[in-house]
């Protein structure tokens, strides 16, 4: 999504601000949609009517990526999959939090540098940036595993150190997405609408998603006998 180089106000026609908002909220639905590898097919339908971008014929949708993220096996072939998925939704969430940045800038820039969409922003790209950390450790558990079996001198990371930051980097996106569906209402109407829309379309895909990590999280410590160290609750 290219930004408007021009700064969103109430002011402007009805019609303008219409165009504004349709251009500003599939960000937050992208931004919900790869918190947790999940494909919406409504979110990335508008996103593709606005901005359509280049993309190969055979690259792997959202859906596919968390497939192979939650649902490879555990020797070495499905291990190297599903670390090959947590690589493409780091790269598509780290572009989108360029993107948003960027938006950010242009309104904290504008009359109101704390507008709610600003502030509406800058909590989407925290959740984004924890989410890629939680996906990051599980991939830096999921490398421990692949080293079990030609283990000389212990694994190359501290695994117990791992489940810790696994700990806090799951409450961490739990506490996110709290805040950011907060913030959501805090929108002006027509920016809170839309956004409520996609909202009530996509969480039990959101949901869903964040269970199926979550599962494949404790899957994984069981295999290095870290099951009991791995407290994956939203407290």
């Amino acid at each position: 999504m290219t930004a408007s180089d021009q700064q969103f106000t109430f002011s402007r026609p009805a019609s303008l601000n219409r165009w504004r908002v349709k251009r500003q909220i599939p960000i937050i639905a992208i931004l919900f949609a790869l918190l947790a590898a999940a494909g919406v097919a409504q979110a990335a339908a508008s996103m593709h009517e606005i901005h359509p971008p280049p993309k190969a014929q055979n690259a792997a949708s959202l859906d596919q990526m968390l497939d192979h993220l939650t649902d490879s096996a555990l020797n070495h072939e499905g291990l190297d999959r599903s670390n090959l998925a947590i690589d493409q939704v780091v790269q598509k969430a780290s572009r989108l939090i360029r993107k948003a940045s960027k938006e950010r800038d242009k309104e904290m820039h504008g009359k109101d540098p704390h507008s709610p969409f600003s502030r509406v922003l800058g909590q989407a790209i925290l959740a984004l940036t924890d989410a890629n950390s939680y996906l990051l450790k599980l991939k830096e558990l999921q490398n421990a595993l692949i080293t079990v079996p030609a283990l000389t001198g212990g694994p190359a990371v501290d695994t117990h150190q791992t489940c810790k930051d696994l700990n806090r980097q799951f409450r961490a996106v739990l506490t996110d997405l709290t805040n950011l569906k907060l913030l959501i209402k805090t929108l002006p109407l027509p920016q809170r609408a839309i956004a409520d829309v996609i909202l009530w379309d996509m969480g039990s895909r959101l949901d869903s998603a964040i269970h199926r990590i979550r599962l494949r999280t404790i899957r994984i410590g069981t295999a290095l006998a870290l099951e009991s160290e791995l407290n994956l609750e939203a407290h």
